[in-house]
């Protein structure tokens, strides 16, 4: 990588957090994250850290399907009775099961470009099923962006780039398993929006944005 190239992370006005992927560890990852560290970027490999009511979980990228069990064991994590909102990173969309067990409130993952050209995206989908957008396990939602931009060839053919947007709030009733609501969605100009609530969904069109809510979790009132 040139030099400059993550420069403009370090102007983002917002704390920065990141777990690696398959990318870093082929260039290089301990060199990437410490240039991120310079940025002010918070580097999370198999480690958490607590933000505000949210605790955020970061484990490495690996082949190994088990890394997400594995990895959260080990440091503990988990126990949505009494933990903050917690989300994990998790570069590529395997361990929803896993981190759903582990009390995992929101798992974001990215990885599969959503297939990025057609055909392409029948082989991605082989490998792995949750290809692209909102899967729940349980109380535990699951967001898998297609990425905001490319892997070889700067073009797409049946998918599209996008920059998601979570906005968290508590919910307006309930216990403490009730106290987690979670609304977002892309800003890639998608036409459907997602509403969920006690595990019923429905889609409208048109809108630009989905609602979620994990588990029994009342919705905001408020519309996006």
């Amino acid at each position: 990588l040139p030099d400059d190239a993550l420069d403009p992370v370090g102007t983002l006005a917002a704390p920065v957090f990141f777990a690696i992927g398959n990318h870093e560890r082929y260039v290089g990852s301990d060199a990437v994250c410490a240039r991120l560290e310079m940025l002010g970027v918070t580097v999370l490999r198999d480690t958490q850290v607590d933000w505000g009511a949210m605790r955020i979980i970061g484990i490495d990228d690996a082949e190994a399907r088990d890394q997400v069990a594995r990895v959260l064991e080990r440091i503990g994590a988990g126990g949505r009775d009494h933990a903050p909102f917690t989300i994990l990173l998790y570069h590529r969309p395997d361990g929803l099961e896993d981190a759903a067990r582990a009390g995992i409130d929101l798992m974001l993952c990215g990885h599969t470009h959503n297939g990025q050209i057609v055909p392409f995206d029948r082989i991605v989908k082989r490998y792995f099923p949750r290809i692209a957008g909102r899967y729940d396990a349980g109380a535990t939602v699951l967001y898998v962006s297609p990425g905001t931009g490319t892997w070889g060839p700067t073009m797409r053919l049946g998918s599209s780039n996008e920059i998601t947007v979570f906005e968290l709030s508590p919910a307006t009733s309930g216990g403490p398993k009730k106290q987690r609501a979670v609304r977002g969605g892309p800003r890639h100009g998608n036409r459907s929006r997602l509403e969920s609530t006690g595990g019923r969904s429905t889609r409208r069109k048109p809108g630009r944005r989905w609602m979620v809510a994990t588990g029994g979790i009342e919705p905001p009132t408020s519309r996006l």
